[in-house]
């Protein structure tokens, strides 16, 4: 049975998530049931930042002593400047996802590489290593997921609208996966374009990381059925619904997953790192579900 909730008093440790938009976020579902679970005087609130805000935001964590922030879209990269080490996940990756404030010293790790990785294996992808996956997106997000890709494939082709984006992140994490990555452009991987079979017909996972579909609107043209039958789409957006990326591959019995794992898991080792107490695993997923 899950612990009432600790009252909010002067000993009550903050803790936060960092984005712009962050209405939709079910972190701090998520967290305060935890939080409950633990028994622990803490408490998580979203705090809406804009891009130009997002160095003054991280002062204030400092000087409020707010405990640790999880960062969303589109902060990742954005931090980096603003704390005062990085794990070498976050080094790896170029992007910070959560931050962990310990007496004064920001210290940004990246928790979405675990986060993806674990829930992978745990939606049913092997751990032998594919042939090649595709990562939609070049942004913050992305890089997380080339990461953890990059010990699953031997070839991660990066898919952006700006190609010299994707092209730019190729280069970026070259030196740190033993993949080979390709930069892509978008608009190749809509059907009937000569790309699209190329990258995508043997792809053993394809990883959407943009926003597109957050908000019901639809999502680029894909060739979905050049794709392997066994072909994993997985999404980070995570709604109730199929989103409009995952909707054409489960109608074509293609397995999909969206990104509610991944939140759990990456939510779990951020848990971990603030309060130095175990994740309760079983509370998070509950909540998550009610959310």
């Amino acid at each position: 049975m899950a612990r009432r909730a600790t009252p909010i008093d002067g000993r009550t440790a903050v803790v936060a998530v960092l984005g712009d938009p962050v209405a939709h976020s079910r972190s701090p579902a998520m967290h305060n049931a935890a939080f409950r679970a633990a028994g622990l005087p803490y408490v998580y609130v979203a705090f809406r930042v804009d891009s130009r805000d997002v160095g003054p935001a991280l002062a204030g964590v400092r000087a409020l002593g707010i405990r640790g922030v999880n960062v969303t879209v589109p902060h990742k990269q954005a931090v980096i400047p603003h704390v005062d080490r990085l794990t070498e996940r976050a080094r790896a990756c170029g992007a910070v996802n959560s931050i962990a404030n310990r007496d004064g010293v920001l210290e940004g790790d990246n928790t979405d590489v675990l986060g993806l990785d674990r829930d992978l294996s745990a939606v049913g992808l092997a751990k032998r290593r594919l042939a090649s996956a595709v990562v939609l997106g070049a942004g913050g997000s992305a890089r997380a997921a080339v990461v953890a890709l990059g010990r699953r494939a031997r070839r991660v082709a990066i898919a952006a609208r700006r190609p010299e984006q994707a092209a730019e992140l190729a280069r970026a994490l070259a030196p740190v996966v033993s993949a080979e990555l390709a930069a892509v452009d978008l608009a190749e991987l809509a059907p009937g374009r000569a790309g699209a079979r190329a990258t995508l017909a043997d792809a053993g996972v394809v990883v959407n990381t943009t926003p597109v579909g957050m908000r019901g609107e639809r999502f680029v043209p894909l060739a979905y059925d050049v794709t392997r039958d066994d072909c994993l789409f997985y999404d980070l957006i995570y709604t109730a619904r199929k989103t409009p990326f995952l909707a054409p591959a489960a109608r074509l019995r293609r397995p999909t997953a969206n990104g509610i794992g991944m939140l759990l898991h990456q939510g779990a080792a951020s848990f971990e790192a603030w309060t130095g107490v175990r994740a309760p695993l079983d509370a998070m997923r509950r909540a998550l579900r009610r959310a």
